[in-house]
């Protein structure tokens, strides 16, 4: 698996933390909807 890096504002930093949200766990599943819209279309 790779490491890369995100910039993220401020208030998403808020929200992330105060949902203790995950961050990797969000962008995979959000990759994973785009790959799966992308291949179906």
């Amino acid at each position: 698996m790779q490491r890369k890096q995100i910039t993220i504002r401020e208030d998403q930093v808020e929200w992330i933390d105060e949902n203790h949200i995950n961050l990797s766990s969000l962008v995979r599943g959000c990759i994973d909807e785009r790959m799966e819209s992308s291949s179906a279309e």
